[in-house]
């Protein structure tokens, strides 16, 4: 399977997102490994819920690019908008399921009652930010998809170094619930951005190459 710059950048940014987060948990929740053994479990359930994300992405990807080399830009529009739809549909059923059942599948991982607690709360604020945690990686996909990998990239590092980043490094101060605001904040504000460089990439796929 070939892997695309944005396919690229995505596993890029998980790995920078993940070890300053656990760094951070250390420095502020240093009183508890509560928070530590939270953010652990919580990065479980985060993972396997963004994976259809990544699907959803790769899967538009050839339908744009071949409708878009072939001159037939309404049918790139509409297949982007169908993946949108389903994306956000999926997060909002998933961002429930996971609030829902935070305590049950956290209890599956830990044992101790106030890990478990302290898990349960954390996967309830970042099922938040998952409800439209598909729309930045779509979003960098659809770019892609139109040979502009520098909008892509800007999505998924930018969006990293200018948004989530920062937040955690200020939010985390206030300790373990910062951290989880802030996780959920970053995945809303991204979206928020991608959401607005959509229409212009909208509309040089209607301009075409």
């Amino acid at each position: 399977m070939t892997t695309t710059h944005a396919d690229s950048a995505s596993d890029h940014t998980t790995r920078l997102g993940t070890e300053p987060v656990g760094r951070l948990l250390w420095r502020s929740c240093a009183q508890t490994t509560a928070a530590l053994a939270a953010y652990a479990v919580c990065a479980r359930p985060q993972t396997f819920v963004l994976m259809p994300h990544t699907g959803i992405g790769q899967g538009l990807q050839p339908i744009v690019g071949y409708n878009t080399g072939r001159g037939l830009p309404g049918r790139a529009l509409r297949a982007r908008d169908i993946a949108l739809l389903g994306s956000l549909l999926y997060g909002v059923l998933t961002a429930a399921a996971l609030a829902l059942l935070a305590g049950p599948l956290t209890g599956l991982f830990l044992s101790d009652p106030e890990t478990v607690g302290t898990a349960g709360r954390a996967l309830r604020v970042l099922a938040i930010g998952l409800t439209v945690a598909g729309i930045a990686p779509l979003a960098a996909a659809y770019a892609q998809s139109l040979g502009r990998p520098a909008p892509a990239y800007l999505i998924s590092i930018g969006s990293l170094l200018l948004i989530k980043v920062p937040l955690v490094a200020t939010l985390g101060r206030l300790g373990a619930n910062g951290v989880w605001a802030a996780l959920s904040a970053g995945e809303l504000a991204t979206a928020a951005g991608a959401a607005l460089l959509l229409p212009r990439l909208s509309g040089a796929a209607v301009k075409g190459p």
